[in-house]
């Protein structure tokens, strides 16, 4: 009998002596410590711990789904000449031919779909719990602000067909289109509201006033643009750090440059070098064509920076804009435009229409994932038709619902 089959012999002898006794082993397990059995989280006690996990995975949404819509619209490129530029995904982005299997889209996916359950989870906590008024109410707050965000990024950012409109799913359902489920972002935004702070009520105005602007409904934006964000009002931002880090910094910044910014960006700071204020940008040389340079985002320079969601500046260009679409009640739009950009030192405009309201937002909102939306809504596409306007919803999806 050679060796091999001795060993063979003495692990199946083993093995049968071992799960023989199988049963008593078992019962002298630890407790696992990774895990969390459902329902030891039905108590009170545990909202913080799933408010927490709420607010890590919109983080882990929030980048993914900037950089790649970044990818998709003009402000980012995908240039295999730059260094470690190498990921098919991310060209295939850049060029709008993505199929359903793009494994990065996927990912972005999938976090988007862990935010919206665990936000409605927590509600659904809530509901189900006897709790302290003010523990209850924190969850509540968190999870219907989440799971009205989860909605706005369904709508602005994923569709079902090439041509088609915005949209997603939830729960297995069939597929929402993006009007109906900026509707529900609304109404999940609306609940938080009776919970919020009234600098958390000027945060979710803001909110509710972009997704108003995006749908086209100008009255209803600026009736929340009001009382939205005001000046000195702190960004509402996704927290990052080593564990979660920020993806812009990961993938299109100084970690690694799978994409880097379109050239008007240069244009911009080498119009007025006062810009550069607000669009913060460094230089990378081509490994493979000599002298060829580009530049890539330098806003976010590390793993635990920080990315806006929306900032009172932001509120401000809204009103602007909604003041020349005809809504007098947001104000006067240079002195709103100016106010943002005194805000970076820069020299006050002496006119403004929507075309300079569209530029001011380029550069304003440089990389924080809002560019693929005003490129649809301002008609002012760059690829060929035929090519997506929204990331789209991934195999994994379409494989496993069967309403889709």
């Amino acid at each position: 009998m050679n060796n091999l089959r001795i060993l063979s012999l003495f692990i199946s002898v083993v093995g049968l002596l071992f799960f023989g006794a199988c049963e008593d082993f078992i019962q002298d397990v630890d407790p696992i410590i990774d895990e969390v059995e459902n329902d030891l989280l039905d108590d009170a006690g545990q909202f913080a711990f799933l408010a927490n996990g709420v607010r890590i995975r919109f983080a882990t949404a929030h980048d993914l789904l900037g950089v790649q819509s970044d990818g998709l619209s003009d402000a980012f490129e995908f240039d295999q000449s730059v260094p470690n530029a190498t990921y098919p995904s991310y060209d295939d982005i850049d060029d709008g031919t993505i199929e359903t299997d793009n494994n990065s889209v996927d990912g972005a996916y999938n976090n988007l779909g862990e935010l919206r359950f665990f936000a409605d989870n927590l509600v659904e906590r809530a509901d189900a719990v006897e709790a302290d008024a003010a523990d209850k109410d924190e969850a509540y707050f968190v999870g219907y602000l989440y799971g009205g965000i989860a909605r706005y990024f369904y709508a602005s950012y994923f569709g079902l067909e090439v041509g088609g409109g915005g949209g997603g799913v939830i729960d297995n359902g069939p597929f929402i289109a993006a009007a109906d489920m900026y509707d529900d972002a609304v109404d999940k935004l609306e609940a938080a509201l009776a919970y919020a702070t009234d600098e958390e009520a000027r945060i979710i105005n803001s909110l509710i006033a972009r997704i108003y602007l995006f749908k086209g409904e100008y009255s209803n934006a600026a009736g929340f643009a009001v009382d939205g964000m005001i000046e000195g009002d702190d960004p509402f931002e996704s927290q990052h750090s080593p564990e979660s880090a920020n993806q812009y910094w990961q993938q299109a910044g100084i970690a690694r440059t799978q994409f880097v910014v379109a050239n008007r960006f240069r244009d911009y700071i080498d119009a007025d070098p006062l810009e550069a204020a607000r669009i913060p940008i460094d230089t990378i040389r081509s490994e493979q064509i000599p002298d060829s340079l580009r530049d890539y985002q330098v806003k976010y320079t590390t793993n635990a920076s920080p990315i806006p969601v929306i900032t009172w500046q932001e509120n401000e260009l809204m009103l602007a804009e909604l003041a020349l679409r005809g809504q007098t009640a947001a104000g006067d739009a240079l002195t709103l435009v100016n106010n943002v950009r005194a805000s970076h030192g820069l020299a006050d405009l002496t006119a403004v229409d929507l075309d300079v309201i569209y530029e001011e937002r380029d550069k304003e909102l440089f990389v924080q994932g809002n560019r693929l939306i005003d490129q649809r809504r301002f008609n002012d596409w760059h690829l060929p038709a035929g090519r997506w306007k929204y990331l789209p919803i991934t195999n994994d999806e379409r494989n496993n619902n069967p309403n889709i």
